[in-house]
């Protein structure tokens, strides 16, 4: 059983913005000294072990922040960081979806976002973007050039061009510029052809999938694709195994096939996802999944912002809130076996 982490209990909804961010600002003092930090290692299926928190200065974190139900993902190493999706979810908790995302980097210092990947266009993904880009530096937005309607994307691409912000459109094949030393970034999705619905490109099925990979530890960051999404990177032979999986559309049971976690072989899974979410989500059939993939299942909804940080060789976990596997599972299945 994955250990529990104590600390702070997380915060209470709809906190006002200035308490919100007093509650964030100490959030990776809280994860060092409160939290039990989990080892990866040894053979496939092989329990972990209890380890020391990674300390090297020059480790690489990614950080699903707790957002409700939304995507906002930052990537961190050397004092440098990216965000993936900044995303709000819809009314009427949308402020203080974006209140925890600004909080957060504002906790960590940041001033400047090398990039900012959209990996799709839906509002749970792009909600903050353009007040991201107007309280922060970004150097470069990428997203997948679908064209889409909304006030919102609409909004967010006229300030782009209005701002002289570099923009790039991202598709399998294309490499990210990374900003840090011996980090790779590699598009694996979507195809340049694009996944089509009908006569119209799905939005969904387009999200941007990112493999970031640190010396010999990887990460596969899928957006909401989906099934057909998962199929298209299974064909095109592109390798998907990744060490931590942040699980596509919020643990929806159109993601997460089992071919596709075949491929990937995760020890982590993240889901970001909001507590009480209207759409169920995680679904029942990706966690039963899930949980004969790993034990080590982490959701926003129950343990609030998730750091998965290593060396390049080991990785660990933090959670800012206990962390009870129990409570993640689906109740009665069996979990992966030592």
């Amino acid at each position: 059983m994955a250990a529990k982490k104590s600390g702070r209990s997380g915060g209470r909804r709809r906190k006002k913005s200035n308490k919100m961010q007093k509650q964030i600002v100490g959030i990776l003092v809280v994860i060092v000294a409160a939290a039990c930090i989990l080892l990866f290692g040894g053979a496939p299926g092989s329990v972990p072990e209890l380890a020391p928190l990674i300390t090297d200065e020059h480790a690489f974190a990614m950080h699903a922040i707790d957002v409700g139900q939304a995507d906002a993902i930052l990537l961190s190493k050397d004092n440098t960081y990216a965000l993936i999706d900044a995303g709000e979810t819809m009314s009427p908790s949308e402020r203080e979806a974006q209140d925890k995302l600004f909080a957060y980097l504002d906790s960590l210092g940041v001033k400047r976002l090398e990039f900012l990947l959209l990996t799709h266009q839906d509002y749970d993904h792009i909600g903050s973007a353009l007040d991201v880009l107007k309280r922060y530096e970004v150097g470069t937005v990428y997203d997948n050039g679908v064209t889409h309607t909304s006030a919102t994307y609409e909004k967010l691409m006229q300030y782009i061009l209005e701002e002289d912000i570099p923009y790039r459109v991202v598709s399998a094949g294309d490499t990210i510029s990374s900003p840090w030393n011996d980090v790779t970034l590699n598009v694996l999705s979507p195809q340049k052809d694009l996944i089509m619905s009908g006569s119209r490109p799905d939005i969904n099925e387009n999200s941007v999938v990112m493999k970031a990979t640190y010396r010999n530890v990887s990460y596969l960051l899928t957006g909401d694709a989906e099934k057909k999404a998962e199929e298209a990177m299974l064909d095109a032979g592109e390798d998907l195994n990744a060490d931590i999986l942040k699980a596509g559309h919020h643990g929806s049971s159109t993601s997460s096939t089992q071919k596709f976690l075949n491929a990937v072989r995760p020890a982590v899974i993240v889901i970001s996802v909001g507590e009480g979410n209207e759409y169920g989500h995680p679904h029942k059939e990706p966690l039963e999944r899930f949980v004969q993939m790993t034990k080590h299942i982490y959701r926003t909804d129950m343990d609030g912002d998730v750091v998965v940080t290593t060396d390049g060789e080991v990785y660990s976990v933090a959670t800012r809130k206990p962390h009870v596997y129990e409570n993640v599972i689906v109740p009665n299945q069996p979990a992966a076996e030592a």
